[in-house]
């Protein structure tokens, strides 16, 4: 999949508008390519806000540029003005491989960037986590992507989708890696993971060994 950077995102379905960034492809080419490379602080910028893989499906795209790199899933970017951007795993190996150098739109929000506030971005997947009629795929990225906000409400909704028995059969192993991310900044201490449907504690055992 080729996007030209900053168009409207549609490759999956997903419960917020967000802008592409960094889906390359031969028809476009490496997009910023001709502008300077992008500096060793904007590096490590764009891998600290790259922390989540989000819509992982079951294939896998290879570099079309090399050959010799592979990537799955995709890295969701939520920036203080309320943009949201999507990229390809791959964009960190487009960066660091190809010279692809992301629109100034995301640099600069992501170097402005610190904890997000609740705003209706949260909102908006707080509901759709909890909203049992909601779509599944949905429910799962809420999952994902509420962990974004160290909010007790987002904490709040995990451990209740954790409870919810058909999500936790589908999406249990998301809502783990998120809640882990709650218990490793000590804010769900009396989590008890033995109460846990087996695939949450799969996540949260995961998320925990890296």
């Amino acid at each position: 999949m080729e996007y030209f950077d900053l168009s409207p995102y549609d490759y999956l379905g997903f419960p917020l508008p967000m802008r592409t960034v960094g889906w390359l492809g031969r028809g476009y080419g490496v997009q910023g390519a001709s502008a300077s490379p992008m500096a060793g602080v904007e590096v490590e910028r764009l891998k600290a806000a790259s922390r989540r893989l989000g819509s992982r499906t079951l294939g896998w795209h290879v570099c079309d540029f090399c050959g010799a790199f592979e990537g799955n899933g995709e890295y969701r970017y939520y920036l203080p003005g309320g943009e949201i951007y999507a990229a390809p795993m791959m964009v960190l190996h487009y960066v660091e491989e190809h010279g692809y150098r992301p629109p100034r739109e995301l640099r600069d929000g992501l170097q402005a960037a610190g904890q997000p506030r609740w705003d209706w971005r949260a909102e908006r997947l707080h509901a759709v986590l909890l909203d049992q009629s909601e779509d599944p795929e949905f429910r799962c990225q809420a999952a994902v992507d509420l962990a974004n906000w160290k909010d007790p409400r987002a904490l709040d909704a995990l451990r209740r989708a954790a409870h919810d028995d058909d999500l936790a059969d589908d999406a249990g192993d998301e809502i783990g890696r998120s809640l882990a991310a709650f218990m490793d900044r000590g804010l769900a201490r009396d989590l008890l993971a033995e109460d846990l449907h087996d695939m949450v504690r799969y996540g949260i055992d995961e998320a925990s060994s890296r």
